[in-house]
């Protein structure tokens, strides 16, 4: 039951008309004002005092306002249910992408991102749409089973007026490149011990611990013959962690589910030893993150805080960056886990043997305990997953159409996700312009299957038009990106941000934003190249970033995937959003509508 909540102004240097929805109430009231209010909510952060959760909303408006007033008062009747208390984390969930070959080496402590503000929760920028709570291990104590009958609801006190203009901002971030699915796994239930609060959690520069996605559960994991044995592994570990399998290693090409494994054992864990007991990263943050603490005197807080936990789940560990400076910590708290019968999960996109490097130079074997696999999954099966994104998503596709879009390529349901993602946004902005537009005709705007092939050779007329256009530089504008390019592509870059802001005015978008920086990268240099790209972005503090892909003949652009992959995750980290333009897609328009959707 929804006990009470209020509405205040929480406008930042990013987002003037932020506002902050205060809530007392429980995890199920939260799941579902966010699914209603849909892209404008950030992910629900646990707060302390008079309301225990706080929701970032990117604008408000007339509208918003009536809808939230109607779940309100809808959620404030009476309803039996003990309250939940989960805690919620700091960043946002990597992309699932192809296998990386790439080597890039750890990350310099030198080059660490930008100091993210701290403690409190009104003064951080929220992605958004798609909330994501994390296994913070710093839950509430729970209240008291015989709680007093809440008081009626509070009507809000709204004292600025949001602007209707489209302004992208870095609280309109959408989560995520992973679909959302039909229904949520049930919150956890809070320890009956009074526990830490999260302000104890390890609070540096580089946020270690990875959110989880609410619609990733078993409840909506579809069993089959593609992943039967890593389903029975994950209850397994669920019903006896430590004790079996361990550690579990769960690996499988992109799209294939593991990021859906990982968050489902994550909350049957929270729910059976509390999520307290748990703590999920990934490789990037869990390297980066012990550097840092090296580097700021907090390894002592980060061991004690890894003693106390039972759980220790990495996501993406083949992308451990393991350094002389943190392989003798990350060596010692994997083999201290399993010696103390503590469950270690790890997935990956290489197979098992393909890891022996990294359990040499990190003094730690993931392939000791159990190793199980996922495949893609068969067609009944994989159209099965598909329907179910895309009704969680309310997408309209004939049988035929999903079959020539999706399933008769058996794109990875990671891209399927990111995909559908843009499409819904891309429907907003056109769908007054377009009355009539179906789902298909604006998924083929996106990926251009339509689309009459054309060279992507820079012609004199092209150059013209380029050289008499200039990009804005405003300082005041909130959005602020910049663009890579391999060397010796200047002119590709020019055309390119000339070619998007073209683009931007066709769609009818408001390109409010200031480009901050053309940087070239070298596309022969195999070492590295992802983490310079990170620190460079997070640097010069830019909400957005296009790369424009190697060429084919140059050694990253021989594994321009694993490539993209990497600088991808890395970007994801440093709360950089990060758009994709390949070398053939320069003339492309459906390139240009995705480099929109992605940044927006």
């Amino acid at each position: 039951m929804l006990k009470k909540w209020d509405v205040a102004p929480a406008p930042n240097e990013k987002n003037p008309g932020r506002h902050k929805l205060l809530i007392k109430g429980e995890m199920k009231d939260i799941f579902l004002i966010v699914k209603k209010l849909g892209s404008l909510c950030s992910r629900p952060e646990k707060t302390s005092g008079e309301f225990n959760f706080i929701i970032y909303l990117s604008k408000l408006e007339m509208d918003t306002m009536k809808k939230l007033k109607a779940i309100t008062s809808e959620l404030s009747a009476p309803a039996p249910a003990a309250e939940a208390d989960d805690a919620f984390g700091d960043e946002p969930a990597p992309f699932d992408s192809p296998k990386p070959k790439l080597k890039t080496g750890p990350a310099p402590a030198a080059e660490a991102p930008a100091p993210q503000p701290a403690p409190k929760p009104a003064e951080q920028p929220r992605p958004a749409p798609a909330p994501q709570p994390a296994p913070k291990p710093a839950p509430q104590p729970e209240l008291p089973p015989a709680a007093a009958k809440a008081p009626p609801p509070a009507q809000p006190h709204v004292t600025a007026r949001p602007t209707g203009n489209f302004v992208p901002s870095a609280a309109s971030r959408p989560k995520k490149e992973e679909a959302p699915q039909a229904a949520a796994p049930a919150p956890a239930p809070a320890p009956a011990a009074s526990a830490p609060s999260i302000s104890s959690r390890i609070k540096t520069r580089w946020s270690m611990e990875l959110p989880l996605i609410p619609t990733y559960s078993f409840q909506t994991l579809l069993a089959g013959s593609h992943n039967r044995f890593a389903h029975a592994a994950a209850m397994a570990v669920v019903e006896n962690p430590g004790v079996i399998y361990n550690p579990l290693l769960v690996f499988g090409v992109p799209g294939t589910g593991k990021t859906h494994f990982i968050n489902s054992i994550s909350y049957g864990l929270s729910a059976s030893i509390g999520q307290s007991n748990i703590f999920v990263t990934d490789g990037i943050k869990f390297s980066k993150g012990v550097e840092l603490a090296i580097k700021e005197g907090g390894v002592a807080r980060l061991e004690e805080l890894l003693a106390k936990v039972k759980v220790l789940i990495i996501d993406d560990v083949h992308l451990l960056m393991v350094s002389e400076a943190n392989k003798k910590y990350i060596s010692k708290w994997l083999n201290d886990f399993v010696a103390q019968n503590k469950q270690v999960v790890v997935s990956s996109v290489f197979p098992p043997k393909s890891l022996a490097g990294l359990e040499d130079a990190v003094g730690f074997q993931f392939t000791q305990g159990w190793m199980v696999d996922l495949k893609m999954p068969q067609a009944q099966a994989y159209k099965a997953i598909l329907n179910q994104l895309m009704q969680g998503l309310d997408i309209k596709l004939s049988d035929e159409e999903a079959n020539n879009i999706f399933a008769g390529a058996s794109v990875p349901f990671s891209e399927v996700g990111k995909t559908l993602e843009n499409m819904k946004k891309l429907e907003k902005f056109v769908i007054s312009s377009m009355p009539g537009v179906t789902h298909a005709q604006l998924l083929d705007m996106i990926l251009g299957f339509g689309e009459t092939p054309v060279p992507a050779a820079i012609t004199e007329e092209d150059t013209h038009h380029v050289s008499v256009w200039r990009p804005s530089l405003q300082d005041s504008a909130f959005f602020k990106w910049g663009i890579f390019h391999p060397k010796a592509m200047r002119r590709e870059a020019d055309f390119a941000l000339f070619t998007l802001h073209e683009r931007a005015k066709e769609l009818g978008l408001n390109p409010e934003w200031s480009q901050i920086f053309i940087e070239e990268y070298d596309s022969d240099e195999l070492y590295g190249i992802p983490f310079k790209i990170g620190n460079y972005a997070s640097e010069k503090n830019v909400n957005g970033v296009i790369i424009l892909g190697p060429q084919p003949t140059s050694a990253l652009g021989a594994q321009e995937s694993e490539f993209r992959h990497i600088t991808f995750k890395i970007l994801d980290s440093y709360l950089v959003k990060c758009a994709w333009l390949a070398g053939d897609k320069l003339k492309s328009k459906a390139a240009y509508t995705k480099i929109l959707m992605d940044l927006v």
